[in-house]
């Protein structure tokens, strides 16, 4: 039931438009096949890296430089392999951009499944389903969620990190080791997946040394826990230890959060916080006074959930964008911290606080049906306005200077284009100068 009424409403977001800046990239990455993404090949030595970095002016200039190589780690945009082994089998679609964007909505429902059984598993007695309702009914229809059905690897994050750190709640209440294990394995997933995993890698740090008497943590303890994480690594993405793919990864994380240049948009903080809380007042809510229970009761068994949300909260402060799918990579905590915050602290779950968490959500699913009837049909009509002009003007095989912001969908759709990418509202003299072009496209109007 659940599962239907997430595809009812996440289904009516998926568009069917061209791919995009980062889809486009992330489908080129895809199609140079698993062993390429396997082992980063043509991926630029680190120290090169480093050095083109501090040589050049800019983010942009380094793509400039990089991107006629073939270097799939920079296709990925620097994050890990898992995601686009995923999207590998998805390759012969790739002319459906629709049916692409659909399959990949098996990460999500396996999140919800992760939130729903995870909370049966760790909620006690009476309140495991109601806690389990509560928390699926959150994340279902949460904003960030819904609106997140862009090809991107956030999601899978949200899903490896909410299976990390439902193992690690289920190894603190239990003592058991087994589920410290399992939680390790996750977390090394999802650091395969998205850079931003050092948090979560943090949070388990933190919380092994705060559990270390219960469990009887000693060096063997430690160096199983490390051999773990080593050997998940290198069976999924060796190219982060063997080619140090993913310092490069933090490395232009670091930049990006220094110099402030983020491609996701040009947002204030204010207007990007407003925008979270405007999309789903409801949610926010709930984990508001999720976060006044947790205060007042001061229970351990959540602090994890807790401490996680928190770090990764202050580690993407610096992503100022509306975007949704940026808020993956905590929203998902924040639902489920709620739900086993909240159902069970309402005392015993009688009919009034049944019928509270059923009203709950309900009104959560109405808002987030009332934002998704809001959503344009066609968010981004940039891609399909390109593609057609290139058509009409039979430009498919010729050289052409194009804003920098269209070179990965021109990339994707015309292999045989010669391009050049030029990075003001229009190309400079020495630009032109620098590529004879047979046409421009013409910036879009801001």
């Amino acid at each position: 039931m659940l599962l239907a009424l997430f595809l009812l409403l996440i289904t009516r977001n998926v568009a069917s438009e061209p791919y995009g800046y980062d889809e486009a990239d992330y489908m080129y990455a895809a199609s140079l096949g698993f062993a390429a993404n396997w082992a980063d090949v043509r991926s630029i030595p680190a120290a090169d890296f480093m050095r083109a970095g501090l040589r050049r002016a800019g983010r942009q200039s380094l793509s400039q430089t990089i991107r006629t190589g073939n270097d799939v780690l920079f296709y990925r945009h620097f994050h890990g392999p898992i995601f686009y082994y995923l999207l590998i089998p998805a390759i012969p679609l790739h002319r459906s951009e629709h049916a692409v964007r659909t399959a990949l909505l098996a990460i999500p429902c396996a999140s919800l499944a992760v939130v729903y059984f995870g909370c049966l598993w760790l909620a006690p007695g009476a309140a495991a389903f109601p806690t389990a309702l509560m928390a699926s009914m959150l994340f279902l229809s949460s904003y960030s969620v819904i609106e997140s059905t862009e090809l991107a690897p956030h999601a899978l994050f949200a899903l490896c990190s909410l299976a990390s750190l439902i193992l690690l709640l289920k190894a603190i209440a239990s003592g058991g080791r087994r589920y410290w294990y399992g939680a390790v394995l996750a977390a090394a997933v999802a650091f395969c997946t998205l850079e931003v995993a050092l948090v979560l890698l943090v949070t388990l740090a933190i919380c092994g040394w705060v559990e270390r008497r219960r469990w009887q943590a000693d060096w063997r303890f430690v160096a199983n826990s490390f051999a773990v994480f080593l050997a998940t690594i290198l069976v999924l993405w060796p190219a982060a230890l063997l080619r140090l793919s993913f310092l490069k990864a933090c490395a232009v994380l670091a930049y990006l959060a220094v110099s402030r240049e983020f491609a996701g948009g040009s947002a204030s903080f204010l207007e990007t916080w407003r925008s979270r809380m405007d999309h789903s007042p409801l949610e926010w809510v709930l984990i508001l006074a999720a976060g006044i229970v947790l205060f007042r009761t001061r229970s351990r068994r959540l602090l994890p959930l807790a401490l996680f949300a928190a770090l990764m909260v202050l580690a993407t402060l610096p992503v100022v964008t509306i975007t949704p799918r940026y808020s993956l990579v905590f929203m998902p905590a924040l639902d489920l911290l709620a739900g086993l915050a909240l159902v069970p602290s309402i005392g015993p779950l009688r009919r009034p606080a049944s019928l509270a968490v059923v009203l709950a959500g309900a009104g959560l699913y109405g808002c987030a049906w009332y934002q998704a009837a809001l959503r344009p049909h066609n968010p981004n009509p940039r891609s399909a306005a390109v593609l057609t002009y290139i058509h009409q003007n039979e430009l498919e095989n010729k050289a052409v200077l194009a804003p920098q912001a269209d070179l990965p969908t021109l990339h994707y759709y015309f292999p045989g284009m010669r391009l050049r990418a030029y990075f003001g509202r229009e190309p400079s003299i020495a630009e032109r100068a620098e590529f004879e072009a047979v046409a421009t496209i013409p910036a879009a109007k801001p």
